[in-house]
Parts: C-alpha cells; structure tokens; sequence
C-alpha cells in the first residue's frame, strides 16, 4: 500500500497565491467594464440632455411670434457670454390678446439651462414659473444672424433682411435667424459633443411690403372715416405759426408748400380707432397700401393709405405734435432716402 503525499507549505501559498492573482485580475476587468458602461451612459445622458434641449428651443420657435436676445436676462443681469448671449427668449401673441414671454437662461456654474415664464410691465420682468429642461451643458452661445448669412431663403441669392417690431425694440421678429450653439460636458477627457440649432419664428418673410387683409365686405361694421394727413420733410420747424400750407421752401419753387413732402389720408374701415402705437410696432415704415390692425376686443381695423396725385413716399407712423398744426389732420415724418 501507498501512504497518500501531502502537499508541503510552499506550495499551499502558491497555489493561494495563483487564485488571489487571477481573483484580482478578474476584479479589475469587472470594474474596468463597469466604470465604461457608466461613462458611456453619463455621455449618452448629456448628449439626450443637450439634443433634447435643441428641439426643444426649435419647437418654441415654430410656435413664438418673436425670437429675440434681450440686453437684460430675467435675472436682470446683462445678457451677454465669452461669444453670445447667454440667454434667447420667445414672444407669443396670444389670440384673446396679450402676449406672453419665455426665456432659456444657461447658468454656466450649474451647467444647466433652465426655461422662465415671464411676464413684462412698467415695473420690469416678473418671473410666474421656472423649470429646469437640460443638465450636463458646458456651452450654450446665442447670436443673431441676418438672412443673408444663413442662406436659409430658397430661391433668392440676395434675399432682403425683414424687420418687424411688437412694441419693443428688443422683440424683434422677421426673416433674421437667432443661432444656438450648445456643447456638453467633457467625460473622462472624452471631446463634448456640439449642437447648432437655428431658430426662425413662425412669421419669417421673404420680404415686407403690405399685409393686406383677407377678402370681406368693403364696409366692415363700426363705419368707416378718413383722417387728412401731411408728410413733413426731416428738419421741419417744431414750431409752426403759419401752419403747414405755406408756399416757397427753401431752395424749392414757390409753389412748393413748405416743408411738406405729400399730402395724403387714411381711410379707416371697422370699429374703433387707430392706435398708432401698435400700428408702429407693426409696421416701422408706411407708404401707398393697405393695413391691419387687431383690436384689444379681437376685432380689426383696415387702413387705406393713399397720397394726392401719387404714391406716399416711405413715412413714420408716428403722428407729430406740432404747435399751430391744424386740428383733425395728422402730421408725419418722411423717412429721409439718403
């Protein structure tokens, strides 16, 4: 019979030896392939966070009125980054009346974007409701590009920039494109991924000439008036103690009525009347045409403007006060050519 050999100490703690190496050579596989299953997901969240917030800024642009990068962000702080602002807000006008206002603010220490309903008065911007839309964002850059740099207008190779104002100088509408570029956060030295979304309001023409109104009766109900009114040239006097009517302009034939450049009227058909102010906002410039206006009920207004003997040269719709102007007619600036 044979006596069964043990094993000797060495090689016991070999053997141990062995199986701790390979136990930790396993361990290190395992956690190297867990710690790359979570890079890959913080980097595929942060690229669903950025792209998800680029589709977002687009759909609030295809149903805003205006797109626009105000000086002042929601916060009251200056609206401005390293290459942009940091800040787009929309403008909606609301069909009952009224607008409403949203904002997309990019807090670069956070390196979130979050989205502010905000409403506008004398007072300021008063914040009514906040909600965080993007996380894990590094760059977020907004600038306003005209028409022509886009190339976003088919068909025309010299497309003309279209401005349109709604009672702010800073909400500004038309064909000019408001560019996002939006970056995420660098993972594990892995390059961000970048997003450029351009962003177009629903009412972005071509070019502006007249918007005239849909086909209806030639008499809308509430009446229809014409109200007289004179182009003035720029340099008139603001004082007129002589009045308007009278002839031999400087450098100009003696029946040239001083100062004035047309004489026109504006025929309103529908209720109320125009408010000048809102027309303005509208249209920054007038001639020869037809025009709409909504009133604060939901009605409209149509204006026929029409000048004596030939077209209204391009005029302000901004009726002036002139001391000695006649009563019941309106007074406007020419828009100088030069």
């Amino acid at each position: 019979m044979k006596t069964a050999r043990a094993y000797t100490l060495l090689e016991l703690l070999t053997g141990v030896g062995i199986v701790l190496l390979l136990l930790v050579a396993t361990g290190n596989v395992i956690v190297a392939t867990l710690h790359l299953q979570a890079l890959h997901a913080d980097r595929a969240l942060a690229n669903r966070s950025a792209g998800s917030l680029g589709l977002r800024l687009q759909e609030e642009a295809r149903s805003s009125t205006a797109v626009f990068l105000p000086a002042v962000d929601v916060m009251g702080g200056a609206n401005d980054g390293p290459q942009g602002a940091h800040e787009v807000d929309y403008m909606r006008v609301r069909s009952g009346g009224g607008d409403s206002y949203v904002a997309y603010v990019f807090d670069s220490g956070a390196q979130t974007v979050t989205r502010y309903d905000y409403a506008v008065s004398a007072a300021g911007k008063t914040i009514l409701d906040s909600d965080p839309v993007a996380a894990d964002i590094d760059t977020f850059q907004a600038r306003r590009e005209g028409v022509e740099a886009t190339g976003m207008v088919a068909g025309q190779p010299d497309p003309a920039d279209v401005t349109i104002l709604y009672g702010d100088p800073e909400v500004r509408g038309g064909n000019d494109v408001v560019v996002v570029n939006i970056g995420t956060v660098s993972h594990e030295g892995e390059p961000p991924v970048l997003y450029s979304v351009h962003l177009a309001s629903r009412a972005a023409p071509t070019s502006l000439a007249v918007l005239a109104p849909a086909p209806g009766p030639s008499q809308p109900p509430g009446g229809s008036r014409t109200i007289p009114f004179f182009i003035l040239r720029p340099g008139f006097p603001m004082s007129v103690p002589h009045g308007p009517m009278h002839g031999g302009s400087p450098g100009g034939p003696a029946s040239l009525l001083h100062w004035v450049a047309a004489e026109g009227s504006v025929h309103v058909l529908g209720p109320g009347s125009p408010t000048w102010f809102q027309l303005t906002s509208l249209y920054p410039t007038l001639t020869s045409g037809t025009y709409v206006i909504k009133n604060a009920d939901g009605s409209t207004m149509t204006l026929l403007i029409d000048c004596t003997g030939a077209p209204c040269p391009t005029f302000r719709p901004i009726p002036l006060a002139l001391p000695g102007g006649s009563q019941g007619i309106l007074y406007f600036e020419l828009v100088s050519s030069r």
